[in-house]
């Protein structure tokens, strides 16, 4: 048997309601992987571990540590702070290395000192640093208790 020769079907896809590539088809509208495809109920939550920091480069007068962040279930790195720390300062963080060593390489931060209250003279003032002219208490006391006696 001979196929006869007919009209050339063309492709034609599947009507809309049909469609196989459609969002709601894939897990809404969430996006990939999200609550839609039901991953997060299966997917124990991530427990983040913080490395001990570590020197990645040292200057004169400074040093920049690294302190990683590594899931726990999976040993995967999740991020990094990179703090430049300056002598006698506290550290500044940043995300990147770049931004660290270029913060390094100026002058470090000037140390504000908060100015002291002044303290009023008569309380600081103890009983050893009592003017001479003044008796003190307790011999006060001991000097009346025969007065009164007699």
């Amino acid at each position: 048997m001979a196929k006869t020769p007919g009209t050339p079907k063309s492709k034609a896809g599947a009507p809309a309601q049909f469609d196989m590539n459609s969002r709601e088809r894939k897990g809404g509208k969430e996006g990939r992987g999200g609550p839609g495809r039901g991953r997060d109920e299966k997917r124990a939550p991530s427990h983040v571990i913080s490395l001990p920091p570590t020197t990645v480069d040292r200057g004169e007068g400074w040093v920049i540590q690294k302190l990683g962040r590594v899931d726990q279930a999976s040993h995967a790195a999740i991020g990094a702070e990179y703090h430049v720390i300056f002598e006698g300062h506290d550290p500044l963080v940043f995300g990147y290395l770049s931004a660290a060593r270029e913060r390094a390489k100026e002058p470090p931060p000037e140390i504000v000192k908060a100015p002291e209250a002044v303290a009023d003279p008569v309380e600081d003032m103890t009983a050893s640093e009592a003017p001479a002219d003044e008796v003190p208490a307790e011999e006060a006391s001991v000097d009346e208790a025969p007065s009164e006696k007699a």
